[in-house]
């Protein structure tokens, strides 16, 4: 070990001290995102009450009306290529320091050497942004379209406040499963537990901005 180390002179040392502590953590965090721990920004928020609300206090909300304008323009759950994540990162360093490493030991010229890593390191930046990609629009399709929820009846579960003063709960079915969403109401009066409402509109991601269903 110790003379492979020093068989590689200055600049492979330096490769290698950059490739060790990147490959180290890169690990790390497979092992945290198979354990669940380690998603860039997969965080459930059905359990959270999570504001939404704009530097003007005001929500972001999608109107019945105007959802589907929306969602064809693509102003929702934007999933675009993204180089400069920090998973990319880490794997960049790390691709690029071993390629360095094993050009520096194989007595590669160290300009050469360096064009090569950092080529390799920006190609594996690259397939980590394609493949994260991928992998959220198979999460998106595969997951509920809050879309789903508009015009929808459901039960009040938890009462909500009146003029969207708090937020309460609601179940309906959606896309042919029982849900659990929050909600918030325009009405003046408070919705009680067990009351009948229709969906209206969605503020933030998943709110859902509901009414009382009138009875015929």
């Amino acid at each position: 070990m110790l003379d492979w180390w020093v068989a590689l002179g200055s600049a492979g040392q330096v490769f290698a001290c950059i490739a060790i502590p990147a490959t180290v953590i890169l690990l790390i965090q497979m092992v945290l995102t198979l354990i669940g721990l380690g998603g860039d920004s997969d965080a459930d928020t059905d359990g959270a009450d999570v504001d939404t609300d704009t530097a003007d206090g005001i929500d972001d909300v999608i109107e019945l009306d105007d959802a589907d304008e929306a969602f064809e323009k693509g102003e929702a759950f934007d999933a675009g290529l993204r180089l400069f994540t920090l998973r990319g990162l880490i794997a960049f360093f790390s691709v690029m320091g071993w390629v360095g490493t094993i050009c520096c030991g194989e007595g590669m010229h160290l300009a050469l050497s360096v064009v090569i890593s950092i080529a390799s390191g920006f190609t594996a930046m690259l397939v980590i942004a394609l493949l994260m990609k991928w992998l959220f629009s198979l999460q998106y399709d595969g997951t509920e379209d809050v879309r789903d929820a508009l015009g929808v009846s459901g039960t009040v579960y938890m009462r909500i406040p009146p003029a969207r003063t708090g937020k309460g709960k609601i179940n309906a079915i959606i896309q042919g499963k029982l849900c659990e969403k929050y909600a918030v109401t325009d009405e003046e009066t408070m919705i009680n537990r067990d009351e009948e409402v229709t969906v209206m509109g969605i503020s933030g991601e998943e709110t859902l901005i509901v009414r009382r269903k009138h009875r015929r």
